[in-house]
């Protein structure tokens, strides 16, 4: 099946809400990271020359995966993804929705080092915050499935063949690391959520694609649910799991 991917560019002024703008100068931001999902990134000049004459300093990057220089993808849910070559002191999110912004929450979870997320919808023209409140419930669950991991002996492993997200290569380290376990490894385009029951032997499921997978769809994997990463570096994990 031949695929075409179409650029879908938002058209009208991006800027900062009133909100927004008074929020930053009540807390006093001097340096934000600056991102956007792709259909804003290209129209982000009116928000940095908002910026500026509040003196306030941006930063900016291009995440691991993205296209663009400031574009965000939900899957950046680790802190190193976002390729920030800087600090900040808060995080500044132009967009819609909470999918993307989350990632930026998700990459954080460390409660003594954590930055606010500033969302600025530019079409509804309104301002939101995210913090880890947001996710605590997920990251309860997150820790428990990776007890769980480390209490289990028969695992199974999820590989999609989607461009961009098969890592069967990389998921051949978890025998090397836990020689102990038994991995059973399910491959196919799509993970079929409802089909997961019919492995009733599976103690525990590694998730391999989208690191979303593994944290937003924990409701669905009644055996619990690790992405790849986490569980090959497990102890930082669990550490970073303050909650």
């Amino acid at each position: 099946m031949k695929i075409m991917f179409l650029k879908s560019l938002y058209e009208g002024k991006v800027e900062l809400c009133k909100d927004t703008l008074d929020y930053l100068k009540k807390k006093k931001y001097s340096k934000v990271g600056l991102f956007a999902s792709v259909q804003f990134v290209n129209n982000l000049d009116w928000i940095k020359k908002q910026l500026e004459e509040n003196n306030i300093q941006m930063v900016i990057s291009k995440p691991a995966r993205a296209h663009k220089e400031g574009q965000l993808l939900g899957c950046n849910v680790y802190e190193d993804s976002l390729n920030l070559t800087e600090k900040v002191e808060c995080y500044l999110y132009i967009g819609d929705g909470r999918f993307h912004p989350l990632a930026l929450v998700y990459a954080q979870k460390d409660k003594n080092n954590l930055k606010e997320v500033i969302c600025n919808d530019p079409i509804n023209e309104k301002m939101s915050l995210l913090s880890l409140n947001d996710i605590g419930k997920i990251l309860k669950k997150q820790k428990g499935s990776l007890m769980k991991f480390l209490n289990s002996d028969n695992i199974g492993v999820l590989i999609t063949i989607k461009p961009g997200q098969e890592h069967l290569k990389a998921s051949l380290k978890l025998e090397r690391k836990y020689p102990n376990k038994k991995f059973y490894y399910f491959i196919d385009n799509n993970i079929s959520f409802n089909q997961l029951e019919n492995f009733n032997f599976i103690d525990v499921w590694v998730n391999t694609a989208c690191p979303r997978i593994g944290l937003d769809e924990q409701e669905k994997f009644l055996m619990g649910v690790v992405n790849l990463s986490d569980v090959l570096d497990i102890e930082e994990a669990l550490a970073k799991i303050d909650y």
